[in-house]
């Protein structure tokens, strides 16, 4: 018979999945400044000092949820990071990623949210978005758009028009989210 409070037994690596999943979904429903440590352990039907043997504290635990959130992406959209010939097999893998986040819209909103809360020097996840952005850039350049007469120029108008994209589908499910990345997709690709 299960304990009265609802609490459970888990393997450490289930039970660390599981908290990366209800911290994401928290945190993407109210911001990480809006979600207390007792409210990630109680939506895993654990103790504050049950999550805190799996996370030190509640920075580490938005670092591990930001990480999580990488992994996925990097697992399922890039199937290798060696450079793309040309600008038709960068746009192929930018549309598997833009696919991708279409159907995510709690871990687009979570990302969202935290890059917004983290702009503050003072956030836990400043340096990791500052880092993130340095590192995505850099990616663009010399992985999928090598072939763009500049491509460091050509990393930040994907990347903005990427971010706007998604904060306005955010605010309005109704915009055709896949549409408006084929429309933008023909022109910048079409270097």
């Amino acid at each position: 018979m299960p304990p009265a409070t609802g609490r459970r037994r888990l393997p450490l690596a289930e039970r660390r999945e599981e908290i990366l999943k209800a911290a994401t979904e928290l945190i993407a429903a109210s911001g990480f400044k809006g979600v207390t440590l007792e409210a990630f352990a109680e939506a895993c039907g654990m103790t504050k000092a049950g999550l805190l043997h799996h996370f030190r504290s509640r920075d580490d635990l938005l670092i591990a949820v930001l990480e999580r959130r990488d992994e996925l992406d990097l697992t399922t959209v890039v199937d290798t990071l060696e450079p793309v010939s040309g600008p038709a097999a960068s746009r192929i893998v930018m549309t598997r990623f833009v696919r991708r986040n279409l159907g995510q819209r709690s871990l687009v909103q979570l990302y969202t949210v935290l890059a917004a809360e983290a702009v503050d020097p003072a956030h836990p996840a400043h340096d990791y978005f500052r880092t993130r952005l340095r590192e995505g850039r850099a990616m663009l350049e010399h992985s999928l758009l090598s072939w763009h007469p500049r491509p460091d120029l050509a990393a930040v108008e994907l990347l903005a028009f990427l971010d706007g994209l998604q904060l306005n589908w955010l605010r309005d499910p109704d915009i055709d989210y896949l549409a408006q990345w084929q429309s933008f997709a023909g022109r910048f690709f079409a270097v």
